[in-house]
């Protein structure tokens, strides 16, 4: 393959972000960054650890070796999660798939990279809560004041349409729409892509007393979830809220062991979704819910527990002789998964 002029590589990289991601796809500004800071740490590591000068590197450099020594280098040195080296791959493939086009001379290199896998991530269960833990910290703000109210209705909203932090921060009052039916809100998701998802009769009545004591003038633009500045209402930050989160969780864990420590925003998201598919919807109707375009990506909630198994096995096996739950014992689950 022909070299490619070294002064190439960063008028792609202009163009990728500054014009394809932004204009051309139209991407949300954290996902460019996200994208700008993995490719930057391909850059990085041929810097630093190959003492290749950056005004010196080029699209030349972006061989199957070198990448393929990067990704080692993040695990065993560096000891990032495999989701974390994968995600850099993909961002790597992604901008030399756009170079390729732009430069048919790059579609080789980019061959050569695209076949590269993965790494092979560990499938860990899906933490969520209880009904029990989730009634126990739903329960802990106190509502009689002000800030009571306010932190109540974020919980209650956070489960009840399981959204991202980030999508929750974003809604303004204008999104809701209460005086239809079904009631619904509008969420703006990964991509600037939105959805509609239904709210529950209690979380609306939860929402009119709320809306009734921080949105008199019914301004459609002011954010649902806000705190006073000098300027006015300003949207809280994904921090105020993982704050708030994990304030309420310290003090619901005293009285219920089931609740683990550290509450963040996901375990939120997580909950409900596995409360709606261990209640029997489908796990592509879940996705949707999720604001996933494919099912694949949480094919981990359909891992079974030893409650799932448990219960399978008493309604297959109901006039079994003897009333002990030999099943119920952990090694021997592990045998009928074939652990």
């Amino acid at each position: 393959m022909a070299k490619t002029k070294k002064a190439d590589l960063w008028r792609l990289v202009t163009d990728y972000f500054d014009v394809y991601m932004k204009d051309v796809r139209r991407m949300s500004k954290g996902t460019i960054e996200t994208y700008r800071y993995g490719l930057y740490s391909f850059v990085s590591y041929m810097s630093n650890q190959r003492k290749v000068e950056v005004s010196l590197l080029s699209l030349d450099h972006f061989t199957r070796d070198n990448v393929k020594e990067f990704m080692a280098h993040m695990h065993l040195v560096e000891e990032l999660a495999d989701t974390t080296c994968n995600l850099r791959l993909s961002i790597l493939k992604s901008f030399l798939r756009y170079c390729a086009d732009e430069y048919v001379p790059l579609y080789a290199t980019y061959q050569s990279i695209r076949n590269i896998p993965k790494a092979r991530e560990e499938q860990k269960p899906v933490e969520y809560l209880s009904e029990k833990a989730l009634k126990t910290l739903l329960s802990v703000p106190d509502t009689s004041t002000r800030l009571g109210r306010r932190d109540s209705m974020i919980m209650i909203f956070m489960y009840d349409v399981a959204c991202r932090v980030q999508e929750l921060v974003d809604v303004q009052l204008g999104d809701l729409h209460l005086e239809v039916s079904p009631c619904y809100v509008v969420l703006t998701g990964k991509g600037n892509k939105t959805r509609l998802i239904p709210l529950m009769e209690k979380t609306v009545a939860h929402l009119n007393a709320y809306i009734h004591m921080f949105h008199a003038t019914k301004n459609p633009k002011r954010p649902l979830f806000y705190a006073m500045k000098r300027n006015g209402p300003s949207k809280l930050s994904t921090d105020a809220i993982a704050v708030l989160l994990k304030k309420h969780g310290e003090k619901a864990i005293k009285t219920c062991v089931e609740i683990p420590p550290g509450i963040h925003p996901h375990l939120m998201r997580t909950t409900r979704a596995m409360h709606l598919y261990l209640n029997g919807m489908p796990l592509e109707q879940v996705a949707k819910f999720l604001g996933h375009a494919d099912s694949s990506t949480i094919s981990h909630y359909a891992t079974a527990n030893l409650a799932m198994i448990t219960a399978a096995v008493e309604k297959a096996n109901p006039n079994v002789v003897g009333t002990s739950k030999d099943w119920e014992d952990p090694q021997i689950l592990k045998r009928l998964m074939g652990l």
